[in-house]
């Protein structure tokens, strides 16, 4: 029988990023590409300046990575400590499951 994800199952990873910060492309790029070896991953993209009712950033740094509501990145981005949180995250799940 195929395990149906729920919504507690889902990875919530927001990133906040600025127009014309090439860092911020750059990490959005990379989160793109996670999805495939997450698929529990639920992306969403905030553009500062358009995000009126949405999380800001702290102090306006860009790029601003939140993971199910807890800030994981500001300013910074390391693929391999995302990858490897995120891991610990999808392993802990699958045991909680069983």
């Amino acid at each position: 029988m195929e395990n149906i994800k729920t919504e507690s199952d889902r990875i919530k990873v927001e990133i906040i990023i600025r127009d014309g910060c090439n860092f911020s492309y750059e990490t959005l790029r990379s989160l793109l590409q996670s999805r495939a070896q997450y698929p529990e991953m639920v992306l969403s993209v905030v553009d500062i300046a358009d995000s009126g009712d949405s999380r800001q950033t702290i102090g306006g740094i860009t790029p601003s990575i939140w993971v199910n509501n807890k800030l994981w990145f500001l300013g910074s981005f390391s693929e391999e400590t995302f990858h490897s949180r995120l891991a610990l995250m999808s392993s802990s799940r699958a045991i909680n499951q069983v």
